[in-house]
């Protein structure tokens, strides 16, 4: 059968091919995941209320599958008005197929995938009688969905959270438990899209198809070709793709392949602005390469029995990166200087790109850049499932690949069952509809299959290759066919992992072996796992949302008596649930490098700490100025030597004349570029020319310095 899958996909090979040569259209990608955009980026229409809300503090029953069977026929479709589902996100431009930019009045989905999300449109309308009205956010995800939950009118049914603010929402208690609707999900091209149990409960859904690592094994087979160790006896390299199809390639396999390729490698100077002065055998992020370790002998961070990280298969991955590492068969090239033991990110992949490791675990969005480079060289790189624990078999359950989420989905409490209902059939028909739109196929499976190629031409690996191609399609397959949930990012303790990791590794803050650290540091991770299950248990709404604190610049003479200034003027607070909070009540901690007798500027010399009425705290420093009130001396300023111009009809009440200041300080240094005013007597912005403009700042003693600068006002076009 997989022989079979391959000569298909070889073929649908060509084609591409074929067609990019020829300049062919867009291809469908799966929809990608962007940060949270800034506070306020597009405003939200106000959501309707729904009639009798129930309020976010109560669990709502839900109904079970003989209760309201999911339509099959034309005679269950909803009749009258069409339901509308309010489908939330951070980011609506990704996600509505008809949303477009205000600035061009272009649709802002790739066409491919706009008309594919249409099609879905138009599938839930006919066969369920519902509408999605897509709305952003006009808040802060963690804060909005949470304030809204509170107040008894969630924001949307159905709510699109950013990878990595799960942990913080979960931990909030604004999600419906979905258990009872798992039979939405049961067959083949729904069952993806439901996301395991976690802390005992279903929460949480995603629409994002996932069939590779984000941080998956690769290798750079042209540079293997040179190792006459790793050959048969006729010659032929014996490639870890090799030994993954025909059963070899386990931890013992690659220890000795690593062994080989260092031994060819370690006097061979590597290229140019390397981490290292010769070639690696495998330089890598050691989280990633732990990770891999750890579920490619069964374990997991958090897995289907809860907290793993100390579990014996865990323990067992990461001794063997141990390993590596003190063979120095693994190296990695090094870290911020934070104590954590932190690696630079991407680093190993760059050097990878160079030429300067053989292995490396490479970001999926950046294998097409360092393989590309590769292909440059006229090179070419390959892919491998990570090899296996010695004691499992290939076929193992347990031989697995860890897959790291993106964004999730869950339903806020306060939606009906009915609605909930309704919006979670809507929600699989929608994307099922998608997906096989997109890739023109029958089912959604069928497209997973067809547009792994299509990864793997954007990966830039070489499909086409007489002698290996076909090997990297059934490694690549093989991959998605193990891929297994990473929930640790998701549920908040991935860092706590990471730095464990790191610090075991390099011995630092007294971290012994992973084995030794990890069970002496299980608190961490179960006291955050144990709080979330304590809040789960509740029927309330957690507040965990900070208060917003800001402030402003502190500027004093010199010889003021600091410990008789009300700080609390200096800084406000606003909290999402209680508002504006009383700053008096804040506490105040002052630099003991701040020196009320001595001119100059202190930057976070003042920190205020404050606490909402559910004891989140939060915090702001802000700069102090001392300044000398006998100077008489005017400051010095700078004009920069490249000026900004200004466009004709130009309001000179939004020019930023500071930016026309290379700088501005006073007798002590102390910056006063943020005073500058403008004499624009002269300026005239209706007419074309060059003009003299008097740029004048004034220190905090009141002295004041000029500098005059020639501003163009360019002719319009």
């Amino acid at each position: 059968m997989r022989k079979k899958k391959i000569g298909a996909l070889l073929m649908s090979a060509c084609m591409v091919a074929s067609l990019a040569a020829c300049g062919g259209g867009d291809s469908g990608t799966t929809p990608t995941n962007t940060p949270e955009p800034t506070k306020g980026t597009e405003a939200t229409p106000e959501p309707t209320k729904e009639a009798e809300p129930t309020t976010g503090a109560e669990n709502t029953p839900e109904p079970t599958k003989e209760a309201d069977p999911e339509p099959t026929q034309e005679a269950n479709v909803p009749q009258g008005d069409p339901v509308v589902i309010r489908y939330g996100t951070h980011w609506v431009q990704d996600l509505d197929p008809n949303h477009v930019d205000e600035v061009t009045g272009e649709y802002t989905m790739n066409e491919t995938e706009r008309q594919a999300g249409l099609a879905a449109l138009a599938a839930v309308k006919e066969q369920l009688n519902v509408e999605f009205e897509f709305l952003q956010y006009s808040a802060n995800t963690t804060e909005e969905l949470m304030t809204s939950v509170l107040a008894g009118n969630p924001v949307c049914d159905l709510a699109l959270m950013w990878g990595g603010s799960e942990g913080v929402i979960l931990a909030q208690n604004v999600l419906q438990q979905l258990d009872n609707y798992a039979y939405i999900f049961e067959d083949e091209d729904t069952s993806w899209m439901f996301y395991d149990k976690l802390y005992g409960h279903n929460y949480m859904l995603t629409n994002v198809i996932r069939y590779k690592q984000r941080w998956p094994l690769i290798f750079n087979i042209s540079m293997l070709e040179k190792v006459d160790a790793l050959k048969d006896e006729s010659g032929n390299l014996v490639t870890p793709m090799d030994h993954y199809l025909n059963g070899t390639w386990t931890w013992s396999t690659f220890t000795d392949y690593l062994t080989k390729v260092q031994a060819y490698y370690a006097n061979t100077a590597a290229p140019d602005g390397s981490k290292y002065d010769t070639i690696q055998a495998y330089e890598t992020d050691h989280r990633f390469a732990g990770l891999s370790a750890m579920y490619s002998a069964g374990g997991a961070i958090y897995g289907n029995a809860g907290l793993e990280p100390d579990s014996e298969a865990s323990i067992k991955g990461m001794q063997y990166i141990e390993d590596l590492f003190e063979k120095k068969l693994l190296v990695d090239p090094g870290t911020y200087d934070d104590g954590k033991g932190t690696p630079e990110w991407t680093r190993a992949a760059d050097d990878f790109g160079k030429g300067s490791t053989v292995f490396t675990d490479c970001p999926d969005w950046y294998i097409g850049g360092v393989a590309g480079s590769a292909a440059d060289r006229g090179e070419i790189v390959g892919i491998v499932p990570w090899p296996r624990e010695d004691s499992l078999s290939v076929d193992d359950p347990e031989y697995t690949q860890a897959i790291t989420l993106g964004d999730s989905v869950g339903v806020l409490k306060g939606v009906s069952p009915e609605k909930t209902e309704l919006a979670l059939k809507a929600y699989a028909l929608y994307w099922t509809t998608y997906y096989k739109a997109l890739g023109g196929t029958d089912t959604v499976m069928e497209y997973k299959e067809k547009n792994a190629l299509e990864e793997l031409n954007k990966m830039k690996l070489d499909v086409l290759n007489e002698k290996y191609g076909d090997k990297i399609i059934e490694c690549f397959l093989a991959i998605g066919d193990k891929l297994v949930n990473d929930y640790a990012d998701l549920l908040g303790i991935r860092v706590t992992w990471d730095e464990i990791v790191g610090q075991s590794l390099y011995g630092l803050n007294g971290m012994s072996a992973y084995d030794v650290a990890v069970k002496a540091n299980m608190n961490l991770f179960t006291n955050v796992t144990s709080n979330v299950e304590s809040i789960l248990a509740s029927n309330d709404v957690h507040d965990n949302q900070p208060p917003a604190v800001d402030g402003k610049e502190a500027v004093f003479a010199a010889g003021t008596d600091l410990s008789s200034v009300n700080w609390a003027e200096y800084f406000t607070a606003k909290d999402s649930v209680d508002g504006e909070l009383d700053m008096t009540k804040a506490t105040y901690t002052v630099s003991e490098e701040l020196d009320a007798t001595k001119a100059g500027s202190y930057g976070d010399a003042v920190k205020a700490e404050i606490s909402d009425a559910a004891g989140n705290k939060g915090e702001k420093k802000i700069k102090v100025i001392i300044y000398n009130p006998d100077n008489t001396t005017a400051p010095t300023v700078t004009a920069k030597e490249e000026l900004p111009t200004v466009k004709m009809d130009t309001d000179t009440t939004t020019i930023n004349w500071k930016d026309y200041i290379a700088s501005a300080v006073d007798a002590d240094g102390i910056d006063v570029s943020g005073t500058v005013a403008a004499d624009l007597s002269e300026l005239d912005t209706t007419t074309p020319g060059t003009y003299n403009v008097a740029l004048t700042v004034t220190d905090y003693a009141g002295n004041t310095g000029s500098v005059t600068v020639p501003v163009t006002v360019e002719a319009a076009e």
